[in-house]
């Protein structure tokens, strides 16, 4: 059995460089789901981003890949990378479609319910006990969810979607700690975009459209950022439990809400704000018992 993530916060300096880390990285992300969403309203398909996701970072590797060859690929854990990447291809395609379909900010802040989706996954891969406490604050993230999926409670596309790929998100941070004392960043950003150019290369030929020049250069500016943000997604992994580097994603919400309000014009509304603020809290309680261990 893998060591629960709390089983790492021994060194505090250390988790809190990764903490910082994630911080910024969270700023990144945010400005790569603009780029990407801005990209999409240009007419791109949202099947060519994954696919030129992947295939700008093996072009930006490809000369690590030459240097060592097939060997700088081998793994003791090829398991944990067919679920980082299983999950990581499903749920950034569905953050794709959640950012299409809904208001940038709702998007985003639906998309994190991963701190919560983190909770039962870290018990099922990790081994990390769960209390009844634990599960009520988890229950109350959750509410936060339903609050910006709107007053009534609706669920629609794109909140399913952005719920889904929420949970798809969670499943990459537990890989990543999964594989954190084995594996190096480069290899599991390199066997991500493999995997990324193998499964969307052909769906990408098959809804193939010609991007126009705002589309391209707001693809090639979100996949650059998305590269940035692999990275130090897994530099940050090594140094802090993934209960701990969860709650400082939440940096995305208003960083995206004022995103959407500079360049798209949308304006945040107050579930938003509410569910939001549920969902931190929710996060923050859990983040503290997971500090403890």
């Amino acid at each position: 059995m893998f060591p629960a993530p709390s089983a790492t916060v021994r060194d505090p300096r250390r988790a809190l460089a990764g903490m910082g880390m994630m911080l910024t990285i969270s700023v990144v992300y945010a400005i790569m789901g603009a780029c990407f969403r801005g990209a999409m309203q240009e007419g791109l398909p949202p099947a060519l981003v994954p696919f030129a996701r992947g295939g700008f970072t093996l072009l930006l590797m490809l000369p690590w890949l030459l240097r060592g060859g097939v060997a700088v690929l081998h793994t003791r854990r090829p398991g944990a990378h067919l679920l980082r990447c299983a999950a990581g291809l499903s749920g950034f395609y569905l953050h794709m479609l959640a950012l299409l379909w809904l208001p940038l900010a709702d998007a985003v802040a639906i998309l994190f319910a991963r701190p919560l989706w983190a909770l039962p996954l870290a018990f099922l891969l990790l081994g990390e006990r769960i209390g009844w406490h634990r599960a009520i604050a988890a229950a109350a993230g959750f509410a936060g969810v339903l609050i910006i999926a709107g007053p009534q409670g609706e669920l629609s596309p794109g909140t399913l979607a952005a719920m889904a790929g929420g949970a798809g998100g969670a499943l990459v941070l537990i890989s990543m700690r999964m594989m954190s004392t084995t594996e190096p960043p480069t290899r599991v950003v390199a066997w991500y975009a493999i995997a990324s150019v193998l499964v969307w290369g052909p769906i990408s030929a098959f809804v193939w459209v010609t991007p126009s020049w705002p589309a391209l250069l707001l693809l090639l500016a979100g996949s650059g950022l998305a590269i940035i943000g692999d990275f130090g997604a897994s530099w940050a992994a090594r140094r802090a439990p993934v209960a701990l580097l969860a709650p400082m994603e939440y940096v995305q919400i208003p960083a995206s809400a004022l995103i959407g309000f500079w360049f798209f014009g949308e304006a945040p509304g107050w579930a938003l704000l509410w569910g939001s603020l549920m969902m931190a809290a929710a996060t923050l309680y859990l983040a503290r018992g997971a500090g403890r261990g």
